[in-house]
């Protein structure tokens, strides 16, 4: 297997034995992201950097995002060269961004069997503003219906995408969910804690503030309500905060109950979440939600509370019986989870089921099958071409 990736946050030492190639891309040009007002891109180790929003250049030019340029050129030409040196038997694009569905239209009638995998929506509940003009809007949607319709399979990493993909487009998409590999290597995370006199200790790994509309400011509420209820705890974040979020949480008046551990390697964050008395999610209103950390949560063994209401998240921390989820918006409902937390109930009820479906290798195991199914269907496309 051949993985096409970006170069924007450089290499690692294994990208050649591990089969990764990457390509140029200009979100990593340090002279252009000064031009443009960008800054720096989060590296480990990284904490309180301020993060301008994009120019409008950026984000309301292009269509369907700002990287069918910072990439996809680099990008199709990287895998029209692995198709001319080698054979494939077939091209996997994955999105966001979705740009990188392009190249499968752009390879045309030579290209191998295509799967299309959505990990969020293009155009249901996407991750990006809509786009200002009809022309651009239409344009977009156009794209969108063709990737659908010219790959033999389409895949979506949550029901609810699976079915928009399958009702609005009649693509028959196939959910395959993230996983966990079980396999991966923990490292050791209690160093990074600095538990102090906390009685409770909520850790949660990634950004903040999000697409969506997703909101951590109830969370901060939350943590100085709790403290007010006489709870001593503390919530020790991994990943990258900006001076913004830094000034949310002290108005929030939690700026001593939250601990930055910055940017953390992969082996650390698993340990770090394997060291917490219960694991936070953040996520948004939106049906097809259930970000990548929650899978990551759902292999630690400790109990989470989802800030999640009537989306995929919730639905899978409930069935799992891995937690708890309440409105991301409540925050007395988020104070009386956190209580849970704090008097053992979380972890008594903690009572996993079903896990499996997320455990590798049953996801590649349906992504390998899926595989066969798209390769048979180019076969038969060809055989009706060539008649």
């Amino acid at each position: 297997m051949t993985i096409v990736a970006s170069d924007a946050w450089g290499t690692l030492p294994d990208d050649v034995d591990s089969g990764v190639v990457r390509v140029g891309d200009l979100r990593g040009a340090r002279s252009l992201r000064r031009l443009l007002g960008r800054g720096e891109l989060p590296r480990e180790g990284d904490q309180g950097i301020e993060t301008p929003p994009p120019p409008a250049l950026l984000t309301k030019v292009f269509v369907p995002e700002m990287y069918v340029v910072t990439w996809l050129p680099a990008l199709a030409v990287a895998v029209r060269r692995l198709l001319r040196s080698s054979t494939f038997d077939c091209l996997v694009t994955s999105s966001p961004p979705e740009s990188a569905h392009l190249v499968g239209l752009l390879l045309g009638r030579r290209r191998p069997a295509w799967i299309a995998d959505f990990r969020d929506g293009w155009l249901y509940e996407p991750w990006r503003d809509s786009l200002p003009t009809r022309l651009q809007r239409a344009l977009d949607a156009r794209l969108e219906r063709l990737v659908v319709s010219s790959a033999e399979v389409a895949v979506a990493a949550t029901e609810p995408i699976a079915r928009d993909l399958t009702d609005r487009l009649g693509a028959q998409a196939t959910w395959v969910p993230n996983g966990w590999d079980p396999d991966s290597v923990v490292g050791d995370g209690a160093e990074l804690v600095r538990r102090g006199d906390a009685h409770v200790v909520l850790v949660y790994t990634g950004g903040l503030a999000g697409p969506r509309g997703r909101d951590p400011n109830p969370l901060f509420l939350a943590l100085q309500q709790s403290r007010a209820d006489g709870l001593r705890l503390r919530l020790v974040h991994a990943g990258h905060v900006t001076v913004e979020e830094r000034a949310l949480i002290a108005r929030a008046g939690a700026t001593d109950l939250v601990q930055h551990t910055g940017m953390l390697d992969r082996q650390q964050a698993l340990a770090l979440q394997r060291s917490a008395d219960a694991l936070v999610l953040l996520t948004s209103r939106s049906a097809s939600e259930a970000t990548g950390k929650l899978f990551e949560y759902l292999a630690a063994g400790r109990p989470i509370i989802a800030l999640a209401e009537a989306n995929e998240a919730a639905r899978i921390v409930r069935e799992t019986r891995t937690g708890i989820a309440v409105p991301p918006d409540n925050v007395d409902a988020i104070v009386a989870a956190i209580r849970q937390a704090a008097s053992g109930e979380l972890a008594r009820a903690y009572a996993p089921r079903g896990l499996e479906q997320f455990t590798y290798p049953g996801p590649a195991k349906k992504m390998a099958e899926l595989v066969e199914e798209a390769i048979a269907l180019r076969g038969s496309r060809k055989s009706r071409v060539s008649r």
